[in-house]
């Protein structure tokens, strides 16, 4: 039963964390971390099976890894190509160079010098694509650089982690390494045509049988199996994850296993982020605070004096490169699950690792923090005159989401399903209207022509702001989320004294609290079900 006293522990623990971090506006990894490192052996030490933790951890990794090749797309690789292939080539070449001399510099040795550069080359794509999502920054020219500089760091985690071991005292008298290259190519060719031939067929047929579990079951058993067999193949289960993905990723029905996937992936992943916080010895950060402290800033600034003008190289503007500097110069998730490889393969010291998770955790929180206030620092630098050049090029200006130019007219919060039904329905009365949505997916799969469109988070009042609530005549809130509603109903009752405030809800009995916030309408679902099934009698 002490797994389960475990879990108890940990779930409870991340939660309060989570709370707090949340009211701080942290990013959930950040929480997860801290959680960590509280409960476990260096902390208040409430976690006695930590190997059972991390077999839980690894299951983690490989949902991390599937839902990235899921995520993958080859087209839009090739239509971001100029930014994923060159960018994120310097990017991540650049980084491994500066890092493994600096390495060197304090006295490691080659080999884990090199494994260094690979681990501080990595930034967090999980708190960066938050955060954009959040602001609406998606789709600027400094958000589409950087996110695409993510995608090569993703991708290429997965050569780096192949390498790892050849980077050993012994690696390079290891046996077999020619044959296992040549497996990983055999099993690039077999996911291309089991891609192509086979899987969508099967998929195809188990969604016909309209089987919600059985869909769930087929797609975690291609996941495990396809790592599985990678692994007796001797590659690593990662890469069998990510390629297990990648063949899911070929059906139509990628999109539907995703959304199917990503409840396990949340909770597996949070508990490898907490069984990462768990190796941070808390007496050891106390012990060298001035020392990690003046590395994180030195390692921040370093990363960012490198993707500043890559990105600077890549023709964006002055302004714009200082703005991928400031969002990708932290130490990314992947580094850790790097960091795990080359701790088995005893490439690094218990004061290096203990360092290296220092540095990291210390930068994301730091991060998270730089991350609001990049365009605005890098609007305040460009009038500095101390730059040996003038970085300015055609596209030098910040184009952040600009405000709606509209007034008395309906904000509409999701585009779901019901939110396209209504913006259909006022398009045809000629009403002016504003979208905002989180998904830029829901987005795409309807033509929006008929009104303007703001990618992000309706709580942010950012984005509430940038689709003219406060001139707004009518908000309709059209998310499922009753805590969400309650929270963007009390943001733009705040804005917005008198605009018609409309929420649709699930439950009648949450009718009352969404009044009380400020509502002036709420639609039950179970109600409006039953009218229309009564009206249909």
């Amino acid at each position: 039963m002490s797994i389960l006293n475990d879990l108890i522990i940990i779930l409870s623990v991340s939660a309060v964390v989570l709370f707090i971090s949340t009211k701080l506006k942290l990013p959930s990894i950040v929480g997860f971390l801290a959680a960590g490192a509280l409960v476990g052996p260096y902390g208040i030490e409430l976690i006695s099976e930590a190997e059972q933790v991390n077999v839980m951890a690894e299951i983690g990794i490989l949902l991390l890894l599937f839902s990235i090749g899921i995520e993958f797309s080859l087209g839009k690789l090739i239509e971001s190509r100029k930014y994923v292939l060159i960018g994120g080539a310097l990017q991540v070449g650049l980084s491994i160079l500066f890092f493994f001399v600096a390495a060197l510099l304090v006295g490691l040795a080659t080999r884990p010098a090199i494994f260094v550069g690979m681990l501080f080359a990595m930034s967090s794509t999980a708190i960066v694509l938050q955060i954009f999502q959040e602001r609406g920054w998606m789709n600027t020219l400094f958000g589409k650089t950087s996110v695409s500089i993510l995608i090569f760091q993703d991708i290429v985690i997965i050569p780096m982690m192949l390498a790892t071991p050849y980077l050993t005292a012994n690696g390079s008298a290891e046996s077999g390494s020619f044959s296992k290259v040549l497996l990983g190519l055999l099993m690039v060719v077999v996911v291309v045509f089991a891609a192509r031939k086979i899987v969508p067929t099967v998929i195809r047929s188990i969604v016909h049988t309209r089987n919600q579990e059985l869909f769930l079951i087929t797609v975690i058993v291609i996941c495990f199996a396809t790592a599985f067999i990678t692994q007796q193949m001797g590659l690593k289960l990662a890469l069998g994850a990510f390629l297990a993905g990648l063949i899911i990723s070929e059906s139509e029905y990628s999109f539907e296993a995703l959304k199917n996937i990503m409840p396990f992936k949340k909770i597996f992943t949070a508990l490898f982020f907490i069984s990462v916080g768990m190796l941070l010895n808390l007496n050891f950060v106390l012990g060298h605070a001035a020392l990690l402290l003046g590395l994180t800033f030195l390692v921040m600034l370093i990363k960012f004096a490198i993707i500043a003008p890559t990105a600077f190289f890549l023709n964006i503007g002055f302004r714009n490169a200082i703005v991928s500097g400031l969002v990708l110069c932290q130490v990314g998730e992947f580094a850790f699950i790097l960091s795990k490889v080359g701790l088995e393969a005893q490439l690094l010291s218990d004061f290096t690792y203990q360092t290296f998770l220092a540095v990291s955790i210390l930068s994301m929180i730091a991060s998270a923090i730089l991350i609001g206030y990049a365009p605005h620092l890098a609007e305040r630098w460009s009038k500095w005159e101390l730059w040996p050049i003038r970085w300015v090029g055609a596209n030098d200006k910040i184009c952040l989401p600009t405000p709606c130019g509209l007034s008395n007219h309906t904000v509409i919060i999701g585009f779901g399903p019901g939110g396209r039904r209504i913006a259909r329905f006022l398009s045809k009365r000629k009403k002016p209207m504003a979208l905002i949505e989180k998904n830029e997916r829901n987005i795409l799969e309807e033509d929006h022509r008929y009104a303007e469109v703001f990618i992000g988070d309706a709580k942010e009042v950012d984005v509430l702001k940038r689709a003219g609530v406060e001139a707004a005549e009518q908000i309709i809130i059209t998310v499922p989320e009753a805590a969400v509603a309650e929270d963007i109903t009390i943001k733009i009752r705040k804005l917005n004294h008198h605009a018609n405030i409309i929420v649709r809800t699930k439950y009648e009995e949450e009718t009352e609290q969404l009044q009380k916030l400020g509502a002036d309408q709420v639609v039950p679902e179970e109600i409006s079900v039953a009218d229309t099934i009564m009206a249909s009698i």
